[in-house]
């Protein structure tokens, strides 16, 4: 009975500890921290989460940089690590267990624009999941809040910028980002 009560106490507290995380995750989306707009150089924040994530088990991360220099845009420097925290995030959990998780990060400027694919070889997203993915409390995984993506555009569309994707089940999916670059560039 002890070993019962025991398991059943951790578990137990594990499960108020997931609730009180998601209540927690709710409550930030709904109260944004105050968006602070600075120059921001996107590759510095782009390798930031490159670097956070690139020791994850099973994953490669490619970064192809075509700009020809600094690519400045006006963003919360904060808000833009976690968006691509994210979608790297996502992207690795999208991994199919039959293969290693490669995703490739396309990052070019043309049309007083910077451009971003991100772009994974998961399982892909089925077309009815995929008309909900930007939907605040819409989550696909066990343990997630369903804030993240709408978080993201969110955040993306606050600076101007668009996100869409393009998705093929069982093949991959690749997240779509333009952002207005801040006047002259370095």
């Amino acid at each position: 009975f002890n070993e019962k009560f025991e398991r059943f106490s951790k578990s137990f507290i594990e499960q108020i500890e997931s609730l009180a995380h998601i209540a927690s995750e709710f409550s930030n989306f709904a109260k944004m921290p105050e968006t602070v707009l600075e120059n921001v150089n996107i590759q510095d924040i782009i390798e930031q989460s490159i670097v956070l994530y690139r020791q994850s088990e099973h994953t490669t991360i490619i970064l192809e940089d075509n700009s020809t220099f600094g690519v400045i845009i006006k963003a919360d420097k904060d808000q833009l690590l976690r968006c691509f925290n994210n979608l790297i995030k996502n992207a690795i959990e999208a991994r199919s267990e039959k293969r290693r998780s490669f995703i490739r990060i396309l990052l070019f400027c043309q049309d007083d624009q910077v451009h971003i694919e991100i772009k994974d070889n998961g399982t892909g997203i089925s077309e009815e999941l995929g008309q909900k993915i930007f939907t605040p409390n819409f989550t696909t995984k066990s343990s997630g809040t369903g804030l993240g993506l709408a978080f993201v555009k969110q955040t993306i569309e606050s600076i101007d910028g668009i996100i869409s994707f393009e998705t093929i089940p069982g093949i991959g999916t690749t997240f779509f980002i333009s952002i207005p670059l801040n006047g002259k560039q370095i």
